[in-house]
C-alpha cells in the first residue's frame, strides 16, 4: 500500500537528505540495493534473518537512547574492521532468533528498579522461562548501562549475563558495567570487545558497501559533540503564588543539522552554578586552580566541578568512597540498608555529605570519588514543521535556594533545571543534542484518534503532537488530559490549548487540578469520570500516550485504563491487561515516563 501524501513528502525529504551526502557511485549502488529489496518484497532488515556463522550480531535494549548510541558506534567500528554486522534493536528481534546466532554483543540498559527496558522485555522473559533454548553455540559479551543512583545498578545486564551462561553460551569477555558517565569506559571496551571476537570472525567480501561520506564542512552533532544552541527565550509558565517554577524555553538550532520528530528529547550538558562550586571549594579547603587528570583529560579542579562532575546527586559509589576514606561507621550502616540509603541520599547533595563527614581530601582524591556528570534529557515541546529552526522545552525547577540562619542561602537545586530557569539568558549558548525516541511516535495513520495523558511537564511532547498533526492536516481527533495543582497558577500553555480547541486542532481537553477542591483530583480520576467516552475512543482504534513521572502517575493511569476496560468493556482484569499489552505491541499504548 502506498504511503499517504504527507508521508511521501517526509520520505522524499529524508531520501533527498541522504542522497546529498553520496557520491555518484554510491548513489548507483544505493539505487540497485533498494530496487533489489523492492523486487524481493521485503524490508531492509529482513536480510538480517539470514546470517552466516561469521556475522557479528550487535543487539541493544535502550530506554533513553544511550544503548542505541553505544551499539551504533560499535557497529561502525566493526564494519570498518571488515566484519559482517547485524545491528538491531531488541524491539525488532524475535526472541527465539537468539538460538540461531553464533556471535553476540548485547548492549542493554537497566530501567527503574532493576527492570529491563521495554524493548528488551520479551527476550528477558524468554530466557528466564522454561521455554528458553539451549545456547551452546553462542559466544557473547555484554555491555551493561546503569545509573548508580538506583540500588539495582546494571541489574538487567547482570541478569542477561547469568542466564546466557546458564543456558550454555560461552562468555568471551566479562560483562562490562558502566555508569551514566560511560564515554571513557565505552571507548576502551569497544576495542577490547572487537578484539575478543576478531579471531572468530573472518574478514570477508560483502560486496559493495555503502560508505556515507559526509562533506567536511558538515558537522554531526550528538551526545559526544553537542551543538551550542542560542537561548532565544525563557518565559514563565507558572505565576505567583504557585509553589512551582516552570518555564518555557526556545532555543535556536539554525545551521546545526539537528533533526527531530515529535516524541524525541533534547539532551543538555549542564553547568553548575558558581555559588555551588565555591561552596565545594570552601568546604574542602581546596584550590580551584589545582590541575587534576581524569580519564586522560587534565583541567583545573574548578572546571571539573563546574562542568565535569556530578554534584547534585548522591550515588552509592561516592558514599562508599567517603565511608572508606573517613571510617564513618554510620555511613556503613546506611549503605547496608538499600531503602534507608535511598531515603538518605534523596535528601542530600554531594556538598551536604562532605559537610556531615569531614575528612582529609586533596583535589585528585575528590575528583576520583565523584561520578562524571551526565546530560539531562527534556521532552521536545515543539514541532519541526512549525518551528523549523527552533526547539522548545518545558522545564520545571527542581529544588532551589535553601534558607540558612546567619549565613548566605545555600543552593540545592537540580543542575540543569536551575541553569535553564535561572541562569540562562537570551543570547547565551548551551550545549545540546537530539536523543531520538522511536518508541514514542505519532500514529502513521493520519485519521487515527489519540488520547494524550500528560500531567505537569509531561504535557510537553503533546504540545508538539498537536502542532505537528495540525501542520500536516491530519484528521484524527486529539484528546488531552492535563493535571496540575491549581488552575489559576499552574495551567501550563492554557491559552494555546484554548486556541487549539477553537481551531479544531484539539478536540477535547480534560483537566484535573488537584488542590482546587477539598478532595484531590488527578488525571486518572478524569479518565474514570469519562470512562464511557474513553472506551468508545479505544474501541474505534485510538492510541494512548502517557508522559510524565514514573513514580506513581504511570501506574495509576494504567490502573485507570484497566478499570475502563473492565467496567465499560465487560472484560475481567486478566483480559484487560492483555488488551493493553496488545495495544502496546501495536504501538497504540506508548509511554515516556521518567
Amino acid at each position: 500500500m502506498l504511503p499517504q501524501v504527507s508521508d511521501q513528502i517526509q520520505l522524499q525529504q529524508r531520501l533527498e537528505g541522504l542522497a546529498a551526502e553520496l557520491e555518484a557511485d554510491q548513489l548507483q549502488w544505493a539505487a540497485g540495493f533498494l530496487a533489489g529489496l523492492a523486487a524481493a518484497g521485503r524490508p531492509a532488515n529482513a536480510a538480517a534473518e539470514v546470517q552466516s556463522a561469521q556475522t557479528l550480531s550487535i543487539w541493544y535494549g535502550s530506554e533513553t537512547g544511550n544503548g542505541r548510541g553505544v551499539a551504533q558506534r560499535l557497529a561502525d567500528a566493526a564494519r570498518q574492521a571488515g566484519h559482517s554486522v547485524d545491528l538491531a534493536s531488541l524491539a525488532e528481534i524475535q526472541p527465539r532468533r537468539i538460538a540461531k546466532v553464533s556471535h553476540l554483543i548485547l548492549v542493554v540498559s537497566t530501567h527503574g528498579d532493576g527492570d529491563p527496558p521495554a524493548d528488551a522485555k520479551a527476550l528477558h522473559q524468554l530466557l528466564h522461562s522454561e521455554r528458553a533454548p539451549r545456547l551452546e553455540e553462542l559466544q557473547y559479551t555484554i555491555f551493561a548501562l546503569g545509573d548508580s543512583s538506583y540500588p539495582d545498578f546494571c541489574q538487567t545486564g547482570r541478569d542477561f549475563d547469568l542466564v546466557l551462561d546458564n543456558l550454555g553460551a560461552t562468555r568471551l569477555l566479562e560483562c562490562r558495567e558502566v555508569d551514566v558517565d560511560f564515554e571513557p569506559a565505552e571507548d576502551a571496551w569497544r576495542d577490547e570487545a572487537l578484539g575478543a571476537f576478531k579471531s572468530l570472525l573472518s574478514d570477508q567480501d560483502q560486496g559493495p558497501r555503502l560508505q556515507v561520506v559526509r562533506p567536511s564542512q558538515v558537522e554531526t552533532h550528538d551526545r559526544r559533540n553537542p551543538f551550542q544552541a542560542e537561548v532565544l527565550e525563557v518565559a514563565p509558565l507558572t505565576v505567583a503564588p504557585s509553589n512551582k517554577t516552570v518555564s518555557h524555553l526556545a532555543l535556536d538550532i539554525e545551521g546545526s543539522g539537528l533533526q527531530h520528530q515529535p516524541g524525541d528529547s533534547l539532551g543538555l550538558w549542564p553547568r553548575h552554578d558558581r555559588q555551588l562550586v565555591e561552596e565545594m571549594l570552601e568546604v574542602t579547603g581546596l584550590d580551584g586552580d589545582t590541575e587534576v587528570e581524569r580519564n586522560g583529560k587534565r583541567q583545573s579542579l574548578e572546571n571539573w566541578l563546574t562542568t565535569g562532575l556530578e554534584l547534585t546527586q548522591v550515588v552509592r559509589p561516592f558514599v562508599q568512597a567517603v565511608a572508606e576514606r573517613s571510617g564513618h561507621s554510620d555511613l556503613s550502616e546506611i549503605l547496608a540498608d538499600r531503602n534507608a540509603f535511598q531515603r538518605w541520599a534523596e535528601q542530600r547533595q554531594v556538598i551536604d555529605v562532605l559537610k556531615e563527614v569531614p575528612m582529609e581530601l586533596d583535589a585528585e582524591a575528590l575528583v576520583g570519588m565523584l561520578r562524571g556528570i551526565a546530560p539531562r534529557l527534556y521532552s521536545i515541546a515543539s514541532s519541526p514543521l512549525v518551528n523549523e529552526d527552533e526547539i522548545h522545552l518545558t522545564v520545571k525547577l527542581e529544588g532551589g535556594r535553601v534558607e540558612q540562619d546567619h549565613e548566605q542561602d545555600q543552593l540545592r537545586a537540580g543542575v540543569a533545571s536551575w541553569q535553564l530557569t535561572h541562569l540562562a539568558q537570551p543570547g547565551e549558548r548551551v550545549p545540546v543534542y537530539v536523543e531520538a525516541n522511536p518508541r514514542f511516535r505519532l500514529p502513521e495513520d493520519p485519521d487515527r484518534a489519540i488520547i494524550m495523558i500528560g500531567p505537569g511537564t509531561g504535557v510537553a511532547p503533546f504540545r508538539a503532537f498537536v502542532e505537528h498533526r495540525q501542520a500536516l492536516g491530519h484528521g484524527g481527533r486529539n484528546w488531552l488530559f492535563f493535571g496540575e495543582q491549581h488552575r489559576r497558577t499552574d495551567f501550563l500553555y492554557q491559552l494555546e490549548w484554548q486556541r487549539h480547541l477553537k481551531s479544531g486542532a484539539l478536540h477535547r481537553l480534560s483537566v484535573a487540578f488537584s488542590r482546587d477542591q477539598a478532595e484531590k483530583c488527578y488525571v486518572q480520576h478524569r479518565l474514570l469520570e469519562q470512562a464511557g467516552d474513553v472506551h468508545a475512543w479505544l474501541e474505534e482504534g485510538a492510541g494512548v500516550y502517557v508522559c510524565g513521572s514514573g513514580q506513581g502517575m504511570a501506574a495509576d493511569v494504567h490502573e485507570a485504563l484497566v478499570r475502563v476496560l473492565t467496567g465499560q468493556g465487560g472484560l475481567n482484569r486478566e483480559a484487560a491487561e492483555g488488551r493493553l499489552d496488545e495495544m502496546a505491541a501495536q504501538g497504540r499504548y506508548q509511554k515516556d515516563v521518567y
